[in-house]
């Protein structure tokens, strides 16, 4: 656990989706939770891109009210609060240095510029490396991403529509899983047992609809590695 102090807790998720589904914001809750014990002065959620402070409503909202009590603005994951230097840099600098992320213990200038400044560059190879996939897929096949004759002209089976929605909506409860798997193993020490007893507690089920065993819990959380 952290020293105890006036803390105030800052959440975003990127999209609408994640903020209903609480994917990856109650990762964040459960990161927060593991490293500081007292109770915050306010939390904030915020759902939407990090890529501006402008069109932060609640961000700003969270640092004016450090700045009112003097308290220390904490953050899940230090990219939750910007995507890029000059942006956490002037948070760090408007809150005279009050800031933590619990994925940066003892933060300071150096780390947040070294730790930002890495994330940038990261990002625009992401982009030039998709975006030169993507360029030599168009070259091989053309545009790609065209849809199919049979949507186009709404003859598409019903039946085959019905199962690729299904699978979909398989998947994203299968990410659910993981999540929650991934953060009572890794920040509570659960067993396997009674992580596959916290799983069916929560309805999820297995790829054929099963409840959950302790080997399929260990197998769930070495796939979300």
């Amino acid at each position: 656990m952290r020293d105890l102090k006036d803390i105030v807790v800052y959440y975003r998720v990127s999209t609408k989706r994640q903020g209903e589904s609480g994917l990856g914001l109650e990762a964040q809750r459960t990161y927060v939770k593991h490293f500081y014990s007292q109770e915050p002065i306010k939390e904030f959620v915020e759902t939407v891109s990090g890529k501006e402070i402008t069109n932060r409503p609640m961000l700003l909202e969270a640092i004016k009210l450090c700045k009112q009590r003097n308290a220390t603005l904490v953050v899940a994951k230090v990219d939750r609060l910007s995507r890029t230097t000059e942006q956490a840099l002037q948070i760090y600098a408007e809150l005279e240095e009050r800031l933590e992320s619990c994925d940066m213990p003892n933060l300071d200038k150096f780390s947040l510029t070294l730790f930002m400044a890495i994330a940038d560059r990261e990002r625009q190879l992401i982009s030039l490396r998709t975006k030169a996939a993507l360029d030599e897929k168009r070259k091989i096949h053309g545009e790609w991403r065209k849809p199919s004759e049979a949507f186009r002209s709404g003859k598409a089976s019903p039946a085959g529509i019905v199962a690729i929605k299904g699978k979909a909506k398989s998947n994203l409860n299968n990410r659910k899983a993981q999540a929650l798997v991934k953060s009572l193993r890794d920040f509570q020490n659960l067993t396997w047992r009674e992580i596959a007893d916290e799983l069916n507690k929560g309805a999820f089920k297995t790829s054929k609809g099963g409840t959950f065993q302790a080997t399929q819990a260990m197998r769930l959380y070495k796939s979300a590695q």
